[in-house]
């Protein structure tokens, strides 16, 4: 699984024998005041995929399924388009 994984989200995909690197932050009362560690993490961690934020929203197992969703999605979003298909209903 490590391959379906890109340096920086779009960039080179990670190798069997590369390092996966995920920062993790600390939560905020406010989403808004993410924004400076967020920032500062993106800075020292320029090829992370991703940034957890500490204790924000569901367990690890939801967000995992939710993400295993999303590529479900995705996948047969490009699959409808390459045959032709739309996406959205009219």
């Amino acid at each position: 699984m490590i391959k379906g994984v890109r340096q920086g989200g779009n960039g080179k995909a990670l190798s069997y024998l590369d390092t996966l690197v995920v920062p993790i932050i600390e939560n905020t009362p406010h989403e808004e005041d993410l924004r400076d560690s967020m920032a500062e993490a993106m800075k020292k961690y320029p090829d992370a995929a991703g940034i957890l934020v500490r204790r924000h929203g569901p367990d690890w197992e939801k967000a995992k399924t939710q993400a295993e969703c999303l590529d479900y999605l995705f996948e047969i979003s490009v699959k409808m388009k390459l045959a032709g298909l739309p996406t959205l209903l009219n």
